[in-house]
């Protein structure tokens, strides 16, 4: 696994972050919002110089790719799959380019090549040609993107399309997603506040996450270390609302039984639960009530939005590495931002405590009713 984001160049020095609940949003300063007032936001205050040489998107997802990559076998002869989950793509460069462009249009032949990287899939190819896979997917549905990207390679694995697949999730921080966001009044200016009682939307964040998934055969062979088991994973679509979850959380609970079914599993089986937990109103309130309609014991949970920001396409993976750092280390974080309990939720997040994990369920669900759910097991070496 790999990750950077805004509290952290590495898988180790992130979790420690979150594991503390250390609030991770600040003043958006990378850039310019032309908002009356500048949004709090999670970003990545530096590029490591090796990757400081291409567009900044890029530039996140390769140096998580590095990470996840470092005990993976140079010399295989692997079919190798490429699963690449981002909404923005290559949009902040075309951003900065354009507006460039405005200034002096007399520069258009020199930047055009600057705008062939807007499309998602070039950050793909590009990523496929840097580890040498052997075929490439993007995908897109919002929030919920690098959560479907982790299941999609499960089952890629499990109906033998490749041996291994690389999955990153990404995104970096842009105009037309704070100001998107700043025009349906979700952005909480003070800091997203998960399940809180007087929360008031996101924070917006960047970063990347990555996951080398192999199947039981290679990790055999090549002697892997394993994190963890992807158990099951979940998918469905609202079709209720383009931004608003269903209020009831029905998409969310097709996602999590279907999860279930996936992986044999009960409801009584899941130790922890990694929310989705943006701080929006209606989100929190709707994930809450699916979860307590399928368990008859809500299980601990958690937000690591105010810790990250909410990094969008890369949110579903980029937690999930760390839900899988909480399972090995027999931890649950605590949720940054939360103080006072809803009474119209009728639950809290957990305080950070130690204790016997096995299962973890991660919950992603984004714009257009797109949900998705995964279980990861603990690994038995």
């Amino acid at each position: 696994m790999g990750v950077i984001c805004c509290c952290g160049y590495d898988v180790n020095s992130a979790f420690n972050a979150i594991v503390d609940g250390q609030d991770g949003v600040k003043p958006l300063h990378l850039f310019d919002s032309r908002l009356k007032n500048i949004p709090l936001c999670g970003q990545v205050e530096i590029i490591p110089e090796k990757y400081s040489g291409t567009y900044r998107t890029l530039s996140l997802a390769l140096a998580a790719t590095d990470e996840a990559i470092r005990y993976f076998p140079k010399n295989h002869n692997l079919r190798l799959g490429v699963i690449v989950a981002t909404t923005a793509g290559g949009l902040p460069q075309t951003e900065r380019s354009y507006e460039r462009l405005r200034n002096d249009p007399s520069i258009i032949s020199s930047i055009v090549n600057e705008f062939s990287i807007h499309e998602p899939t070039a950050i793909t190819a590009a990523i496929c040609n840097y580890i040498g896979g052997t075929g490439l997917h993007t995908i897109s549905t919002a929030c919920s993107t690098s959560l479907h990207a982790v299941g999609i390679a499960k089952r890629f694995i499990n109906r033998n399309r490749y041996d291994a697949c690389l999955v990153v999730g990404v995104d970096a921080l842009s105009l037309l997603t704070i100001r998107g966001f700043a025009s349906l009044t979700l952005l909480d200016p003070t800091g997203c506040r998960p399940f809180d009682k007087n929360r008031a939307g996101i924070s917006i964040g960047e970063g990347a996450a990555a996951m080398m998934i192999v199947s039981e055969k290679v990790a055999s062979s090549f002697q892997l270390k394993k994190d963890a088991r992807v158990s099951g994973w979940g998918a469905s679509a609202d079709c209720f609302h383009m931004t608003a979850p269903h209020p009831h959380g029905e998409g969310a609970k097709s996602a999590v039984e279907a999860a279930l079914r996936e992986a044999s599993m009960n409801p009584q089986d899941i130790s922890f639960i990694a929310t989705h937990g943006t701080g929006t109103p209606d989100n929190d309130k709707a994930e809450i009530c699916a979860m307590k309609s399928i368990f008859t014991t809500l299980p601990p949970f958690c937000s690591m939005k105010r810790t990250l920001g909410h990094t969008l396409a890369a949110s579903g993976i980029l937690e999930s590495v760390f839900a899988i750092k909480a399972l090995q280390q027999g931890v649950i974080p605590s949720t940054a931002g939360f103080n006072d309990a809803d009474e119209q939720i009728g639950a809290v997040p957990s305080e950070k405590k130690r204790c016997t994990l096995n299962t973890v369920l991660k919950n992603s669900f984004g714009f257009g009713g797109n949900n998705a759910s995964v279980i990861f097991s603990k690994c038995d070496e």
